[in-house]
């Protein structure tokens, strides 16, 4: 994996086009960037995580690509990058932030439940991604499953245990297609379409649908980073529930994944919070 400190040219390239230590598409450098970082889907998210984090400092915005960095509750450095929908714009935010100095990935974001047991709001703790998406298929060709990093999914669950907050573990569907490729239905024409992607996924053991998480389990496994992810139900495909309130499930994401990243790195710094 190239690193920022090689990429300090001064006029870009085709090949690698960073200009002076500065990727071309997030909107930070390498001293901005902490080896753990968090990854919600949505830009608007970032600032949710920053009021969750002491002394956050926000680096900018750069199409769909947010960062800032502050820190836990036990002063660890945390950064947080948003990668907007789906595996391309997720390769492109988990390549450049390993190129400047990440080392750890955790996804946070929304998925749609296939199981009628997994209440609106709850957690999903990924173990392993499946779903065959483009980006996958470039870093890891083949048909088994993209791994979490077993010591972020071990944190992840300690995290959620401690602070009783509703998880299970399980595997998720990434998906190109937020709507056939999810079974919803739309117009062709004069008629309405639906697949059943929905029965396919759940005999496959699969607990919901998402877009991104294959495509950073596949990415950081072949840079080598650790990587894991964390979602929560905002809607449930089999009861047909939708979350209309979003923001205390996204409060529970936050809090367990910075948990989470405070047990992996253990030592509390002297004289921070203790929480």
């Amino acid at each position: 994996m190239v690193k920022a400190t090689e990429t300090g040219i001064k006029s870009r390239s085709a090949r690698l086009p960073w200009l002076d230590g500065h990727p071309p598409h997030l909107p930070c450098v390498a001293s901005d960037i902490a080896p753990d970082v968090l990854l919600p889907g949505d830009p608007g998210r970032v600032d949710m995580v920053m009021e969750q984090l002491s002394n956050a400092v926000l680096h900018g915005q750069k199409r769909e690509f947010r960062a800032a960095t502050g820190m836990t509750a036990h002063g660890r450095p945390v950064t947080v990058c948003s990668t907007g929908i789906g595996g391309p714009s997720t390769e492109i935010a988990t390549v450049e932030l390993s190129m400047l100095g990440a080392e750890r990935a955790i996804r946070i974001g929304g998925m749609g439940a296939l199981l009628p047991g997994m209440p609106l709001g709850s957690l999903l703790i990924v173990e392993s991604a499946t779903g065959h998406s483009g980006t996958r298929h470039v870093y890891s060709p083949g048909s088994s499953d993209e791994h979490a990093s077993p010591d972020i999914v071990a944190a992840l669950v300690q995290a959620a245990t401690i602070l009783q907050v509703p998880f299970r573990v399980g595997r998720i569907c990434t998906t190109d297609s937020y709507y056939l490729g999810q079974g919803r239905p739309i117009r062709l024409g004069d008629e309405t379409h639906e697949t059943d992607r929905i029965d396919y996924a759940r005999a496959q053991n699969i607990a919901g649908f998402e877009m991104e998480t294959e495509a950073l389990f596949a990415v950081g496994n072949r840079i080598g980073i650790q990587v894991g992810a964390v979602l929560a139900v905002h809607g449930n495909r089999v009861t047909d529930q939708w979350l209309e309130d979003y923001e205390p499930a996204q409060k529970r994401l936050i809090a367990v994944a910075c948990k989470a990243l405070d047990l992996l790195n253990q030592t509390v710094v002297p004289g921070s919070e203790h929480g």
